[in-house]
């Protein structure tokens, strides 16, 4: 199992060497063959990613992806059941989503995420994709899930193995297990964030040859791509990792200064 860790310059001194002394059993293990990191500038980040920026797609991608973006905030809302149906009959892609120019951070995030699609594509064996602020809180888990993507990650599957800080509609989905990991399978794949992901480089490519461009944050597009491509998905529901970023162990990279 290869992995990739999504970090940037001014990150990498704080971050990246406790994420390695997080998987250094993993490796001792034999569970990790290969450690890929993309840690590039913006400038040099643009130079080797081809997909441009569209800014002009904006509403027409935020309307590809709504009936996912849509669930993702109702199904977190904390309001009873008739709370609940009124706002989705309120929600509206303008509303929720106006049109905005992306912030200097989020194309560097993007481009980085783009990069890494990119080296998935080009490797020989599936790989895990974690940002550097992805925590490991299980380390027996993290071990299973590693084994069971070795073993079985499949084609035309996109595994969506963040924490739940953005809960899955379990109501849409079906359970499935694979010794101590619990997966809600779903018809059309879902992105929540990109903390930890997985997929096999045939994936990938898929994604890659449909990526002709971005208007949205990376998270979003890549819900677009997986809706306009019908990719099915696995999400793991008993993830290993948190975001240490979002639940205040670490600052948000969002709002760090980019090059």
């Amino acid at each position: 199992m290869n992995l990739i860790i999504i970090t940037c310059p001014q990150l990498a001194a704080e971050r990246l060497i406790k994420q390695i002394n997080q998987i250094t059993s993993a490796i001792a293990a034999g569970l990790i063959s290969e450690i890929y990191v993309i840690c590039m500038d913006d400038a040099e980040s643009r130079h080797q990613v081809r997909t441009e920026y569209r800014s002009s797609e904006w509403a027409n991608d935020i309307a590809a992806g709504w009936e996912f973006f849509q669930r993702n905030i109702v199904t977190n809302l904390s309001a009873n059941n008739c709370a609940r149906e009124s706002y989705l009959r309120e929600l509206t892609p303008g509303a929720w989503f106006p049109y905005r120019q992306l912030s200097q951070s989020e194309h560097s995030i993007a481009l980085r995420h783009i990069y890494a699609l990119e080296t998935i594509a080009k490797a020989k064996s599936p790989c895990l994709v974690l940002e550097d602020d992805a925590i490991v809180k299980d380390e027996d888990l993290f071990h299973e899930l590693l084994l069971n993507l070795r073993q079985h990650c499949k084609l035309g599957i996109f595994y969506d193995l963040c924490d739940d800080y953005i809960s899955l509609d379990k109501i849409r989905s079906k359970s499935i297990f694979s010794g101590s990991l619990e997966y809600s399978m779903n018809v059309t794949a879902v992105t929540r964030t990109l903390l930890a992901y997985a997929m096999a480089p045939s994936t990938a490519s898929l994604l890659l040859n449909s990526l002709t461009h971005y208007s949205l944050p990376i998270d979003m597009q890549l819900q677009v791509l997986l809706c306009r491509l019908h990719l099915p998905g696995l999400s793991l529901i008993n993830s290993p990792f948190i975001h240490g970023s979002k639940f205040g162990a670490l600052s948000s990279s969002v709002h760090q200064l980019v090059d």
